[in-house]
């Protein structure tokens, strides 16, 4: 059918991976016209989130162009056809090479991809039993001056594809005194971060990241081995008397640990291990320590993500009162068999936010399978015959509809 005059068919937000990658998949699997599909980034280019990170950080996920020899293809590709292996030379990217990649895909592909604006609003306008519509009122994103006068914009469906690298859990963890602390996501090298001693809260990626890039920085309180402490829960951080800044944390009990298999090998030194390797014996529960650092000490406790923070009134949110509301569900946005939102029908949701059950698409190499899922849902919406798409999707592994193959090896990691 004829498009309205000044309604798009699909708006993303987000040009990052999954932005990009289901913009692709729109435009280039299931035909749709370019300019009728739109994609707002609040950073200054595509791929701004991986322009941010440390610069030595690196996909943990490793490149390899195995397309053509094997059913797959590179891990961190978000379209068929395309690696980062090969386009950049490296097996490991950094976020800045990543980035590169994503815009020479979205130039490529002459996707119509608006940078430095800001979604301000996403309001249904649908009359209830005919197709969505939505009004989305954005603004300029530049920072300092005077706010910009808002614009409307039109789309039948929205894709949700923000992320949660710009929206750090900095002030929401928990922790007392958090805005004393440096989130790891606002750290643009490791090497170059004054000081040489740091406390890391948080024990995770994020957490082992940093403390293996400040090693390799040669900073003193963590070469040639850091300090690990566990099982603790940071209570506070406070201004210490003496200067600089006090963590304060209690022991929790011990942690009954699942065998570590064959190819897993349990830390040497074990709780407490300092510098040298030796094991210091964990305190008592509840019992606390305090640990005092001239540097602000570095939040590496993930991330509250774009839905939490910015898109709950178009998501549900899973809580205890849901069947599934915890392990890698709890807080997670609810969807449907489509990816669909269950509480705002007509937005979509693309990326690592993405859920079902115990399964968790927190890699690309996961979510980038739920494409063809959500493009098929909305171009069925637009009245188009989505079968030769859908089967082209198949093809090339990128139609993930059963979800059973997934629950040995995902469900297990949540």
């Amino acid at each position: 059918p004829a498009a309205a005059a000044g309604v798009l068919d699909v708006l993303v937000v987000g040009a990052g991976a999954a932005g990009v990658g289901v913009a692709l998949m729109l435009v280039q699997t299931f035909g749709l016209d370019e300019s009728r599909v739109l994609l707002l980034e609040r950073g200054g280019s595509v791929g701004e989130t991986f322009r941010r990170w440390p610069a030595e950080m690196r996909f943990i996920s490793p490149s390899f162009n195995q397309q053509g020899w094997t059913s797959s293809f590179d891990l961190n590709s978000v379209a068929h056809g395309t690696s980062p292996a090969y386009s950049l030379h490296t097996e490991h990217p950094s976020g800045a090479q990543y980035a590169d990649y994503l815009d020479a895909l979205a130039r490529a592909a002459k996707l119509h991809v608006r940078t430095s604006t800001e979604v301000v609003a996403v309001r249904a306008k649908g009359a209830k039993g005919k197709p969505p519509l939505f009004s989305v009122e954005v603004r300029p994103s530049s920072a300092g001056g005077p706010a910009a006068a808002a614009e409307e914009l039109r789309a039948r469906y929205v894709v949700w594809a923000a992320g949660e690298f710009q929206y750090p859990s900095d002030c929401s963890g928990g922790v007392a005194g958090a805005e004393l602390c440096l989130h790891n996501s606002r750290v643009r090298s490791w090497a170059t971060l004054p000081g040489d001693d740091f406390v890391l809260i948080g024990g995770y990626e994020s957490g082992a990241d940093a403390a293996i890039n400040l090693a390799k920085a040669g900073k003193a309180g963590f070469s040639p081995r850091p300090r690990l402490l566990a099982p603790l829960r940071v209570l506070r951080v406070e201004r210490a008397p003496e200067g600089g800044f006090s963590v304060v944390a209690a022991w929790k009990a011990a942690e009954q640990l699942q065998s570590p298999g064959p190819l897993r090998t349990p830390l040497a030194g074990g709780a407490g291990g300092g510098t040298d390797g030796a094991s210091t014996a964990a305190g008592a529960q509840g019992s606390e320590l305090v640990m005092h650092t001239a540097q602000p000490p570095v939040l590496c406790t993930g991330f509250e993500g774009s839905v939490a923070a910015a898109a709950d009134h178009l998501f549900k949110l899973a809580d205890a009162s849901d069947v599934e509301g915890s392990g890698c569900l709890a807080g997670a946005p609810v969807l449907t068999d489509d990816d669909e939102s269950t509480k705002v029908p007509g937005v979509f949701l693309a990326g690592s936010l993405v859920r079902h059950g115990e399964l968790s698409f927190c890699f690309i190499y996961k979510f980038r399978q739920r494409f063809g899922i959500v493009a098929n849902a909305i171009c069925r919406g637009l009245g188009r015959d989505t079968r030769a798409a859908v089967e082209e999707c198949r093809k090339q592994n990128m139609y993930l509809d059963d979800l059973k193959c997934c629950e040995g090896t995902c469900g297990e990691a949540c």
